[in-house]
């Protein structure tokens, strides 16, 4: 079993994580979530998700680069996803998070 560190807040890792080719979601705090989401106007935004509208980044093919956070099962989560790619949130698996005892 492994353990997974929730951060308090998920730049620079989830930078990182882009820039090194990893898809993948990071845990965060419940009160990062609610940070992320109110502090800026939201691109995209559902009961359980939301996609900042401030750029990180502009890919080479002018595509924009957006903090996206989700929320399931009690955990929230963040990593960066083009903003053509919104669809695909649901597709990249979430990591497993066990409860503490």
């Amino acid at each position: 079993m492994y353990t997974v560190q929730i951060l308090e807040w998920p730049h620079p890792v989830i930078d990182e994580d882009w820039a090194a080719g990893r898809l993948q979601w990071r845990e965060i705090t419940p009160l990062a979530y609610r940070e992320l989401k109110a502090v800026c106007p939201l691109r995209e935004e559902q009961a359980d998700a939301f996609m900042q509208s401030e750029l990180v980044d502009v890919l080479g093919n002018g595509d924009g680069l957006y903090v996206c956070c989700k929320r399931e099962n009690g955990s929230c989560f963040a990593r960066l996803l083009p903003g053509s790619d919104w669809w695909k949130r649901d597709y990249v698996p979430l990591p497993e998070v066990s409860r503490l005892a």
